[in-house]
């Protein structure tokens, strides 16, 4: 019994260190976002807040870029997701009829675009000419549709029973109400899948909008925090002043960290079966 104790008891502990060295930098980032700037700047590991303070929060709520990146991301991760799912929905239910003309070369064009993509410099042309470039349009209908996505809608609303769309169409209804009213709710699971993928991918966007939306009122709440870890506090960059009673760098950097990712972690826990769920949901039927 003892032998057979000792590999449980390595693997305990190396999942703890693994879980320390995981958890441990975002602990730290909620502790310093909650101290005082004197705590903060000191050396070491830090496990609790100091002179527990909000000056680093208040700092970050007077910057306006944070109130325009959150406007920002919500109009995109809203619009975004829902024309992702219109459009993936409506391209995977055209696709599993095999009557449709130039079926398997629409397949391999989608697919194609999983291996090989034009290039930053020809995609920035193609917006360019498209009249894209600093709008929030730029933020939503270049990542629209995705192949990945597509696969797993298509292989999904394929294994739904072809007899019951032949049933609709027998009672008369049209391709179109068939569907929104047959095929829509039995692909629940998976909308929720995409959706949710759509959604977490919108949000922590930031490289789109800083090369193609580079003005300040188009900046998403991702590249806000991208700019402090690359240039430092974006309060002092937009020329808004610290008192001795504010925070320094180091805890408006670790606040502003923590008013991002709040939102997001705050859905997970909810989220997180689905996708697990949508790792395996359409990858057995090719």
């Amino acid at each position: 019994m003892r032998r057979n104790k000792k590999p449980q008891i390595v693997s305990y502990i190396i999942l703890a260190l693994l879980t320390f060295i995981f958890v441990y930098p975002f602990w730290q980032t909620i502790v310093l976002s909650f101290s005082d700037k004197v705590f903060a700047n000191a050396p070491g590991f830090k496990f609790w807040p100091r002179n527990f303070t909000l000056d680093a929060y208040r700092q970050v709520f007077r910057s306006n870029s944070i109130w325009v990146g959150y406007r920002n991301t919500i109009f995109r991760v809203i619009m975004g997701g829902s024309i992702t799912l219109i459009i993936t929905f409506c391209a995977a239910f055209a696709m599993i009829h095999k009557e449709l003309p130039g079926r398997g070369v629409i397949s391999f064009l989608i697919i194609f675009t999983m291996f090989f993509g034009g290039g930053m410099i020809p995609t920035y042309l193609n917006l360019k000419s498209l009249n894209l470039l600093n709008t929030l349009w730029v933020l939503v209908l270049p990542g629209a549709a995705s192949a990945w996505n597509f696969i797993i809608m298509r292989n999904f609303v394929s294994a739904i029973s072809p007899e019951i769309e032949e049933a609709a169409h027998i009672d008369g209804a049209g391709p179109i109400q068939t569907m929104v009213r047959i095929i829509l709710p039995l692909s629940k699971a998976v909308i929720a899948v995409i959706g949710l993928w759509s959604v977490v991918n919108h949000w922590n966007a930031w490289f789109d909008s800083m090369v193609y939306a580079n003005k300040a009122e188009l900046v998403v709440l991702q590249t806000v925090v991208r700019r402090l870890i690359d240039v430092g506090d974006e309060t002092a960059a937009a020329g808004e002043s610290m008192t001795a009673a504010d925070s320094t760098a180091e805890t408006i950097r670790a606040a502003t960290v923590m008013v991002a990712t709040a939102p997001i972690l705050a859905g997970y826990p909810f989220i997180q079966k689905y996708l697990v769920k949508g790792t395996m949901i359409g990858a057995v039927k090719g």
